[in-house]
């Protein structure tokens, strides 16, 4: 029963993350349009980009309500549906969340500022605000990343995962009272045996016997995984928002064939392509080192490592060391192997001498390390098609966009070749097609890498320590409940779409309607 409803709350929860995802992009990708169009009207005062900048600006307000909507139900939906998250969120991510919601009312703050200040203040200080907006955006993606980071890789747990499962490095200093730690894993798996899940985490006496658990709030922070998954993870939003605009103005360019739709591209395409080179070169290669070195069972999935190969060049990649061979899943049931005769009862007592066990005292840590490979070895087959898609759809993302921009600017051989392969489309189709074609793969592209990351760490919540069982909510939810959050979720997802799209084409329109939803006559 409780397998049923974390399977059901497990899709849910990602579909709500997904759409909220969407919106969170544009809010990443769009500020970068709109400096760099303001910019250009400050250069040359041509109004086409005063109006560019007036109609990004009005997507980009709509955009920002639809993202705090989502926002918050995935939010209240975490929180309802996985309360045993709450441990998380009251320790490790205690410091980057509140700087997260303080970031947040900077975003609202400034974003009404420009909207209201737009036209009525100089170009430069319109470009300011607007520049701080992105950087309290920015800001505030990256906090989100940082908890989501600690999740994957439990940085300040030191050698604790290690203990339990002996393939996975320590992860950084002890900031954790190990004791503490150990309480309440028992408790879970207590909790667990007996059918209840997280209901441990929501009784205040079992939280008073757990005790002080973490002992730096800032841990997290300290974290070299996080800040490659940082960088990553808003890169990858911004080149999705910005991609979003360019497959807009090259809509428009195909539609009217006038010149001002494709100035716009070509003031953008810069930026994304600077941006879509940046990200697997040093963004990427960053991140692949972060997860060999500290999600070996996520890395070993990737590369299909069932068991331990000598791969000279993806041992330079991985670890820069050619010589280094690549762990397999025969590695790590090795390393289980290795805490034969141990039980659970003896790390607790090693750990903490006054803790007691209870009827997990014979447990043995061995079977417990054993199944956890056991319930993520099944998944390597799919893992490792997501990244090769993964990789692929990127490659065709960066040589759609370089078509797009030899077809709008003169580069020297390239643009005669794009012009016999297929000018035969004329610019205007050209330009509309591989950029449609580009913001798709993209989109595919970050949307399969977050499936890797999240997929990737099971059968953990949190890597190595905690189980989704143990987190999820003891309340039987009914089907139909979880059918209906679901259309209504998407419904808003197809209606925000929709909105966006009326304030690109038909402003007066959209006005209109909202004028009747509020009762204005």
């Amino acid at each position: 029963m409780v397998q049923d409803l974390t399977s059901s709350l497990f899709l849910v929860s990602a579909l709500g993350i997904y759409i909220h995802s969407f919106f969170l992009s544009i809010s990443l990708g769009f500020p970068l349009v709109i400096i760099t169009l303001l910019y250009k009207f400050w250069r040359t005062e041509d109004r086409d980009y005063a109006e560019a900048v007036r109609i990004a600006t009005s997507v980009l307000g709509l955009n920002f309500a639809l993202g705090a909507i989502t926002g918050t139900l995935v939010e209240f939906g975490l929180v309802q549906a996985w309360p045993g998250t709450i441990f998380a969120i009251a320790t490790f991510g205690l410091m980057p969340l509140t700087m997260e919601l303080i970031a947040f009312i900077g975003e609202i703050v400034l974003l009404i500022l420009f909207i209201v200040t737009l036209g009525r203040v100089k170009t430069p200080a319109s470009i300011g605000i607007m520049t701080i907006y992105a950087g309290m955006a920015i800001l505030s993606g990256a906090l989100i990343t940082l908890v989501n980071s600690w999740i994957n890789v439990p940085w300040g747990t030191g050698s604790l995962p290690n203990a339990l499962n002996p393939f996975m490095p320590p992860y950084g200093p002890n900031a954790v009272d190990a004791r503490s730690l150990i309480r309440l894993k028992l408790q879970l798996l207590s909790q667990l045996m007996a059918g209840r899940s997280a209901e441990a985490l929501q009784n205040p006496a079992i939280a008073q016997n757990v005790g002080l658990t973490l002992t730096d709030p800032f841990v997290a922070f300290y974290s070299p995984y996080a800040w490659a998954s940082v960088a990553h993870a808003v890169t990858a939003a911004m080149i999705v928002g910005i991609s979003v605009a360019l497959a807009g103005y090259a809509y428009r360019y195909f539609r009217s064939g006038n010149n001002s739709s494709k100035k716009m591209i070509r003031a953008i395409l810069p930026i994304l392509l600077f941006l879509l080179i940046l990200q697997p070169t040093v963004f990427g290669d960053s991140m692949g080192k972060m997860v060999a070195v500290y999600q070996p069972t996520k890395f070993a999935l990737m590369e299909s490592a069932k068991t331990t190969e000598h791969n000279p060049l993806m041992g330079l990649l991985a670890f820069g060391d050619p010589q280094q061979s690549i762990p397999g899943f025969d590695q790590f049931r090795k390393a289980c192997n290795s805490l034969h005769g141990q039980s659970l009862g003896d790390l607790t007592r090693k750990v903490d001498p006054s803790a007691n066990p209870g009827n997990l005292s014979s447990a043995s840590i061995e079977q417990i390390c054993l199944s956890n490979l056991q319930a993520i070895d099944y998944k390597m087959g799919l893992i490792s098609f997501a990244y090769s898609v993964k990789i692929f759809l990127g490659i065709i993302a960066l040589l759609s966009l370089c078509v797009v921009v030899v077809s709008v600017f003169r580069v020297r051989v390239l643009s005669g070749i794009a012009e016999r392969l297929f000018g035969s489309l004329g610019q205007g189709r050209l330009v509309l097609i591989f950029s449609i074609v580009e913001l798709a793969a993209c989109a595919m592209t970050a949307s399969l890498g977050w499936f890797i990351r999240e997929v990737g760490r099971l059968p953990w919540t949190v890597y190595g320590l905690l189980y989704p069982q143990e987190l999820v909510s003891p309340v039987p939810i009914d089907p139909i409940v979880l059918a209906v959050f679901t259309m209504i979720f998407s419904i808003t997802g197809m209606v925000g779409v929709f909105g966006m799209y009326l304030v690109c084409t038909r402003r007066l329109k959209f006005i209109e309607l909202l004028a009747r939803g509020a009762g204005v006559e």
